[in-house]
């Protein structure tokens, strides 16, 4: 039987809507899109190997969608004067530009390539935290987890391969 009440030490108890999510399962629905997305990546490496600009031509518009997302959220929270949440959405989305830019700045550098996406991560766990608005945002934040850990997954097998 689920709990439909949450307390607040011994003072009154306040109900909860059906549809929240509490901070675990927040972090569960995130992780789960990030692995999701990390295995679709890893597995279209090792299908398809170096195929030239195929995989970029087609992560492009999919990269751009999260990028859209991540500007949904942060529009969001914004809305609802979360202004914490929206400094955590605001770093998903500086984030998520740094990869192209750090890829062009520091192609050969692992360590500099690499940083964003494990900050673009970071910062969605923090944002899938700290969130207590809409619901759909929790999928959102999994959905942009999944696109960045595809391209990651799918940026390291073939970099390993090569």
């Amino acid at each position: 039987m689920t709990n439909d009440y949450a307390v607040f030490g011994n003072a009154i108890a306040i109900p909860r809507e059906p549809g929240d999510f509490r901070r675990g399962e927040r972090l569960v629905v995130l992780m789960g899109g990030a692995a999701l997305g990390l295995l679709a990546g890893l597995t279209g490496a090792l299908a398809l190997g170096r195929i030239g600009v195929w995989p970029i031509a087609l992560g492009a518009p999919l990269f751009l969608f999260a990028l859209y997302l991540s500007v949904a959220t942060v529009r969001d929270a914004l809305e609802r004067r979360a202004f914490g949440c929206a400094a955590a959405a605001s770093m998903v989305v500086a984030s998520m530009l740094a990869w192209p830019v750090a890829a062009l700045f520091f192609p050969m550098s692992a360590l500099m390539f690499w940083t964003a996406p494990l900050a673009a991560m970071g910062s969605l766990t923090l944002l899938a935290s700290c969130w207590s608005g809409a619901q759909n945002t929790v999928y959102r934040a999994s959905g942009e987890a999944a696109i960045v850990c595809a391209a990651a997954g799918y940026l390291g097998i073939t970099q390993i391969m090569g």
